[in-house]
């Protein structure tokens, strides 16, 4: 039963019959409802059918499901252009004094996880404490809550690591926040529609997410989670139609007295006209992904990273990790995490192998000097062993 579920999934992306794609880290496949869903748009732009109410009311369905998808409430939910945008617009908001904390760990960080906070402590005269990772490449929680102090504001980390992609320990640093009273911001650039994300048992503040990679949708569109506690407390940086609170029949050019309200919860952080193309895809994707549900996607993942790992390892190669464990996710790195450039590896025999593995038809990434594979529910054990294959033979 479980087997025709991801075989009726896997149809849905007619790039898989093209090579073995393993690069979702990158960016996801596009699937043909999400195709269509697009191709409707762009047509109804062009012959006059296209209608601003009815693309309104499409933008709280979507937000609806997106809510629905991560168990949090609708008002708990704003639309951004990618994750960079969303941690900025958190980051913009807190009300900051002079010698305030904020916890990183850049060594296993996207930069979109970090200069948005460098930027915090040059406007705001706000210390950031770079935490190193563990000797294994883990965000080390031990070391996170030591330099946790009174002035300690702000911790943000990734659900799964840039880099070399292990699963963090989230709710294990959402606990040691509550207790401290620290507010934990997270990008889930790399888990979500992939991992089974429920920001209620993780117990985040806020949760970053573009589409474009585990939603399998567009560029230039994403989700900013803010629990509605929280966001009572954040004042945005910037202003505009949808961040005030009006009139529910009112039209959106509506002016207002300048003893105005923000929009209750995360939508403060809307802005003005939506990306309407961008929700059209991701709509479609949400109802795809929450068709076969990301429980089953996450078991999926993680059962071909272990089949992946085991294999690689027979043939001696290095894996970041080691054997499978819980950092073990839906990403298998090979080779050693941080030597080389964004796109090469140090070691000579990684890149040769990188390049036999493209030249077969298997599309994976080298970052931050590793070979990086990534997966979703339309990778199946074929291309697991297609892959082991290569590498046998290389």
């Amino acid at each position: 039963m479980t087997s025709d579920i991801l075989l009726d999934f896997r149809k849905h992306f007619p790039a898989t019959s093209n090579g073995v794609f393993t690069n979702v880290a990158q960016r996801g496949l596009i699937p043909t409802p999400v195709y269509d869903s697009i191709t409707n748009y762009l047509t109804s732009r062009t012959d006059l059918t296209w209608s601003k109410e009815q693309a309104f009311i499409m933008v709280e369905e979507t937000r609806e499901s997106f809510a629905s998808f991560v168990n949090a409430s609708p008002s708990e939910i704003a639309f951004t252009k990618n994750v960079s945008d969303g941690i900025n617009l958190v980051a913009g908001a807190i009300s900051w004094n002079r010698g305030d904390k904020v916890i990183l760990c850049p060594d296993l960080e996207h930069p979109a996880n970090v200069f948005p906070w460098y930027n915090v402590a040059k406007l705001h005269d706000v210390e950031i404490s770079s935490v190193p990772a563990s000797k294994e490449g883990h965000f080390d929680l031990d070391r996170i809550a030591a330099a946790i102090d009174e002035r300690t504001k702000i911790i943000s980390v990734s659900t799964v690591s840039f880099s070399p992609g292990f699963v963090t320990d989230v709710s294990g640093l959402a606990s040691i926040c509550k207790e401290k009273g620290v507010r934990l911001i997270v990008d889930a650039a790399q888990s979500v529609g992939i991992l089974h994300t429920d920001v209620r048992e993780l117990g985040v503040d806020a949760l970053a997410v573009a589409t474009q990679k585990g939603l399998l949708s567009c560029y230039g569109c994403g989700f900013l989670y803010c629990s509605l506690e929280f966001s009572e407390e954040l004042q945005p940086a910037s202003l505009a139609r949808f961040s005030v609170a009006t009139d529910e029949n009112s039209h959106e050019t509506t002016l207002i007295e300048q003893e105005f309200r923000y929009a209750p919860g995360a939508r403060r952080f809307d802005g003005g006209n939506y990306n309407y193309l961008g929700i059209t895809g991701v709509r479609s994707a949400l109802k795809l992904l929450s068709d076969i549900g990301t429980l089953l996607i996450e078991k999926h993942v993680r059962r071909l990273s272990r089949k992946l790992v085991n294999g690689l390892l027979e043939v001696g190669l290095p894996i970041c990790g080691g054997r499978p464990g819980n950092h073990l996710g839906h990403i298998v790195a090979v080779g050693v995490s941080g030597g080389g450039r964004h796109y090469t590896a140090e070691d000579p025999a990684m890149n040769i192998l990188h390049d036999r593995l493209v030249q077969n038809g298997v599309h994976l990434s080298i970052r931050r000097g590793v070979l990086r594979f990534s997966l979703h529910g339309y990778n199946n054990e074929e291309d697991i062993n297609r892959i082991i294959d290569i590498a046998t033979s290389s």
